[in-house]
Order: structure tokens, then C-alpha cells, then sequence
């Protein structure tokens, strides 16, 4: 049955992102509520597709990639349904839903790599959750970029455009983008360490070459040094945006190397 449930709800993401965007465009009230009622089906049925799945294989549905990558789709719908209800960006869905539809599709047509072949250790289940969260607020924090550009922009060149009303002040968004990033960041590295723990047990290495781990490291790297320069060297604004839309770059490939590359996660 997951197999429905789950087109449900990639029809609904599609309808809601296209509605996100007619609202960036046209600012209608009635359409944001349109919007934020395709959202809410399309992460209900979302939901039970993961119940039902996790039902069937008697696990946590996060013992492959695909499916992985869904529990990302889900825990980021999430964020943005509470995170737009609190700070009253209406505009945020029509940033972060095309995100969520293009990992959406991906999720329902790759075929099914495993990420680890030793799922039964619970470990592994804690590594996978807490990498899983980091990347959802990443999405967030590339959705804060993208708009702090966009505004930013616009108010370089002296010449407010349609959005610049739709838009949240550079103050907020670059708040916005350094919240996300210190929410993210610590989940990421735990769930890295974790993993290398795992992986020195069952590789007998930490060092052992696997590109989604390695490409994982490299994404690491850029969002510790994007914190670091944030907190000790003053990075803000366009800056902070820039490193925010690497570090998502870099996470996009991870997933690529998960998706087509071998490696020890499995195939």
C-alpha cells in the first residue's frame, strides 16, 4: 500500500510547491491557504507511507537510501510547516518545496542501495537518524540563502522588485541562515562520528575509501568551516549565503555518490 501513499503524496508536494510559487508571484491570501493545505495532505499521507513501510520490513524505514532520502522529504516538510507558522514567512514553501519534490522523485524511482550491511546494529539506526535531521535543517538553511540573495539583490540595485515586499528584512534571513546552519551542524557531526565508529569496526578502518562517507566528510567540512567563520571571523550576509548554497552543493552530491557510485555502504 505505501507504494499509493506515497504518490499521494508527491501529487500533493508537486500541487502545494505550485501553489507555493503562484503565492510568491501573486500574494493572495487564499492561495497561501491552498498551499498550506496541499502541504499538510501530501506530509499526512507521507506519513502513512512510512508507518505502513516500516510496518512491513519491521524496522525503521531507513535501511535504503531511497528511503532514507524520503525521511529527510518528511522531517524537512515538517520544519517548514512549523517554522513557517511561527515566523509568519509565508513565502517559505515556495523556497523549500522544490527541494522537496525533486528528493521526492528521486526517493520513488532509484533503485533501492543499501546503506549499510549491518542494520541490525542499533548504532547504525542512531547514525543514519541524527545525519538524516542534519541535512533537513541544511535544506532549511539553503531555502535562507536562496531568499537572502534574492533580497539582497534587489536592494543593491536600488530597484525593489515584485518579491521585495514577499520577502523577509537581510536581518531575519541572515539570522534565518545561521540558526539553521547551528541547528543542523551538530546533528550532522554526531551522526558522522557515530558512523566512524561503525565504520572502524566493520571496515577495521575509519580511513577506508567510501565516496558517500567521503563526499559527507567534504560537506562537513565546508558547513564547520562556514560556522567557524560565522562565530570567530564575522561572516554574514552575502558571504554566510554563498557557503549556506556550497555546503547544500556538496550535500546534493553526497547523495548523488550514494545513488551511483559503489562503496562500502553497499549497492
Amino acid at each position: 500500500m505505501h507504494p499509493y501513499l506515497q504518490n499521494i503524496a508527491i501529487i500533493a508536494y508537486v500541487c502545494a510547491m505550485g501553489l507555493a510559487l503562484a503565492h510568491l508571484v501573486q500574494r493572495q491570501a487564499y492561495v497561501h491557504r491552498l498551499a498550506v493545505l496541499a502541504t499538510l495532505v501530501g506530509w499526512i499521507a507521507h506519513t502513512l507511507a512510512l508507518v505502513v513501510l516500516a510496518i512491513e520490513i519491521g524496522g525503521p524505514p531507513l535501511g535504503t537510501l531511497p528511503n532514507a532520502v524520503s525521511v529527510v522529504v518528511w522531517v524537512v516538510v515538517l520544519l517548514e510547516m512549523l517554522v513557517e507558522r511561527q515566523s509568519g514567512v509565508t513565502v517559505l514553501g515556495a523556497f523549500v518545496l522544490p527541494v522537496v519534490v525533486v528528493l521526492s522523485l528521486k526517493s520513488s524511482v532509484a533503485r533501492p542501495v543499501t546503506l549499510a550491511p549491518a542494520l541490525g546494529n542499533a548504532w547504525i539506526w542512531i547514525h543514519i537518524a541524527l545525519a538524516l535531521v542534519g541535512i533537513a535543517a541544511f535544506v532549511l538553511n539553503f531555502a535562507g540563502a536562496i531568499m537572502y540573495l534574492l533580497q539582497e539583490r534587489q536592494i543593491r540595485h536600488k530597484r525593489p522588485g515584485r518579491f521585495y515586499h514577499r520577502l523577509p528584512p537581510l536581518e531575519t534571513l541572515d539570522r534565518w541562515t545561521y540558526r539553521t546552519l547551528a541547528l543542523g551542524f551538530p546533528f550532522l557531526t554526531t551522526g558522522l562520528i557515530l558512523g566512524a565508529v561503525w565504520a572502524r569496526t566493520a571496515w577495521g578502518s575509519v580511513f577506508a575509501f567510501d565516496p558517500l562517507a567521503f563526499f559527507s566528510l567534504v560537506a562537513w567540512l565546508i558547513y564547520a568551516g562556514t560556522l567557524a567563520g560565522r562565530a570567530a571571523g564575522g561572516w554574514h550576509g552575502r558571504r554566510a549565503a554563498y557557503f549556506a548554497i556550497v555546503g547544500f552543493a556538496a550535500l546534493v552530491v553526497t547523495l548523488g555518490a550514494g545513488f551511483f557510485l559503489p562503496g562500502r555502504h553497499g549497492a
